[in-house]
């Protein structure tokens, strides 16, 4: 009776445990199913530093615009959007810039390096990218990626 019972013991934990692994599982999966979704979606890679925007470009999906913006509180134009570096910490790799697209003022606040700050332009459904590679007193750099043939959306299309 002590083996049955030791049996059944195991066998509801068997279970206990087979259910929970069955949960992570499909949360795993859709996990992954979600983060394919978003690749696809953006549709890009990040480059780090000039090689690897080459590189990019040799890919030829993307235009990329590289800048550096040496100075604070002084918008400067930069590819089809207006960049206004606001404050760096070259310590911690963070910054924070002022982005004007479509005469739509919108601040980010303490960016990383290499972080994707992702916009859309009006009409388009294709994301532009705004990344910064390098941060130091004062000064950024790095980069804007732009889609070669910009999908527009229907209402742009016809005109509205």
């Amino acid at each position: 009776m002590k083996t049955q019972l030791a049996t059944k013991a195991s066998s509801d934990d068997l279970t206990a445990v087979n259910g929970t692994v069955t949960v992570v599982k499909s949360d795993l999966e859709g996990t992954k199913n979600d983060l394919k979704m978003t690749r696809s979606e953006l549709g890009t890679l990040i480059a780090r530093n000039h090689e690897e925007i080459d590189t990019l470009r040799r890919m030829g999906e993307r235009d990329y615009v590289e800048f550096t913006i040496a100075a604070k509180n002084k918008p400067q134009k930069v590819g089809n959007i207006t960049v206004e570096l606001k404050s760096v910490d070259p310590k911690k790799n963070k910054f924070s810039v002022a982005l004007i697209v479509d005469d739509v003022r919108t601040e980010k606040k303490d960016r990383l390096t290499n972080e994707p700050i992702v916009f859309y332009t009006h009409g388009l459904k294709q994301a532009d990218e705004f990344v910064v590679n390098s941060v130091s007193k004062d000064k950024i750099s790095g980069y804007i990626s732009v889609p070669k043939n910009p999908v527009q959306t229907s209402a742009a299309a016809s005109g509205n």
